[in-house]
């Protein structure tokens, strides 16, 4: 899509393309054509068009349309899957980072838009594809490189997201906690679970546990846990592995600006 050239920021296939091929998705589902307001509205509620709520109000002196924060996560549940792509210096023609995301091999459907001339849209379809992508932190594309953020209903462009999946380690976990529900547990303390890795999927590793969490690298976070009852269980160590350069730039940025903005 070119700059400017759709309202729809979440972008469509590149020019002469089916819309309904695998690897692309328009406002979130295949579509033939092109449908009003009209047509969209009077089709079943569905995710893509849930009961809402709206009112219309003054706020702050200006018009404003008022809906609840239930609301606006029904609005958002479409784009669970979707993330940021961020440019720090140029980015390639959207043609050519569809073309890079469709030799990734994907297993679901994908959609890429642009949201300015720095930040794009990545749709995509399944857990597995958001975990194996968002995981890798950056791409470059044409020399080009592409960090990854998470998006949520709140993202602003302005602003630096502070939540990053980083690979968390128990070291010697205890083999009968290598449960899904146990490990899923654990990984909620930090944040989202996003997935283990094979070998502790498998059990073959049992010297440690790994999962993949998206946190919020401007909290603190214990070193340390309490597995078990009580009475009769113990303190597991926990390791943060490999956080990238840029995510510790950015979680002193973010620090830095909130200093800045709670000082009088």
């Amino acid at each position: 899509m070119a700059c400017g050239s759709s309202p729809n920021i979440w972008g469509g296939p590149p020019s002469g393309s089916d819309a309904t091929a695998k690897g692309l998705l328009v406002d979130g589902k295949p579509s033939s054509s092109s449908r009003s307001f009209r047509d969209v509205l009077a089709g079943s509620v569905s995710t893509l068009n849930p009961s809402l709520s709206l009112t219309k109000s003054i706020v702050r002196g200006v018009p404003a349309l008022i809906m609840s924060d239930e609301d606006i996560l029904k609005l958002a549940l479409p784009y669970q899957f979707t993330l940021v792509g961020k440019f720090s210096v140029r980015r390639p023609n959207l043609d050519v980072i569809r073309v890079f995301f469709g030799k990734l091999k994907l297993s679901g459907n994908f959609s890429i838009g642009m949201l300015d001339s720095r930040h794009i849209s990545i749709q995509l379809s399944n857990d597995l594809d958001y975990s194996r992508v968002f995981s890798r932190h950056s791409y470059y594309i044409l020399n080009c490189q592409m960090r990854l953020l998470k998006w949520t209903p709140f993202f602003d462009v302005k602003e630096e997201s502070p939540i990053v999946p980083i690979w968390i380690s128990f070291p010697n976990l205890r083999l009968h906690f290598f449960n899904a529900n146990v490990l899923h547990a654990l990984g909620s303390i930090f944040g989202r679970p996003l997935q283990t890795d094979q070998a502790t999927t498998s059990r073959s590793r049992p010297s440690v546990a790994r999962i993949l969490v998206e946190i919020d690298i401007t909290k603190n976070h214990p070193k340390e846990v309490w597995i078990g009852s009580e009475n009769a269980g113990y303190m597991q160590k926990v390791d943060f592995e490999n956080i990238p350069n840029f995510v510790l730039i950015a979680k002193f940025m973010v620090t830095l600006f909130r200093l800045f903005c709670d000082s009088p």
